[in-house]
């Protein structure tokens, strides 16, 4: 059986069982796993990734078919705009240094 169908949205993209074709947990740490099967599509990635806290980042991945992505938040630090106004418009803000 195809995970790509001729007809609507159902229970033929999740190939061979009943588990969900995306899911997220929280582990004892604090990070956040999101199991990603084969046969989830965009929309099942872009609901399952409005959960997680908007200063989350990404730091691992597990799996090779079933995919899991770890996400973990920095502690204490909020993702949010600087107090005193707007980021800066400067190029070299947008640039990252490589180790």
């Amino acid at each position: 059986m195809s995970i790509f169908s001729s007809g609507n949205f159902g229970a033929w993209r999740t190939p061979g069982g009943d588990s969900p074709l995306v899911a997220s947990r929280v582990t004892g740490a604090g990070d956040h796993e999101l199991t990603i099967r084969p046969g989830a599509d965009v929309g099942d990635l872009v609901a399952i990734l409005a959960t997680l806290p908007a200063d989350a980042f990404f730091t691992e991945h597990f799996g090779d078919v079933n995919a899991v992505l770890v996400f973990r938040q920095v502690p204490g630090l909020p993702a949010m705009v600087p107090a005193r106004g707007e980021p800066s418009a400067d190029p070299a803000a947008a640039s990252i240094t490589r180790p």
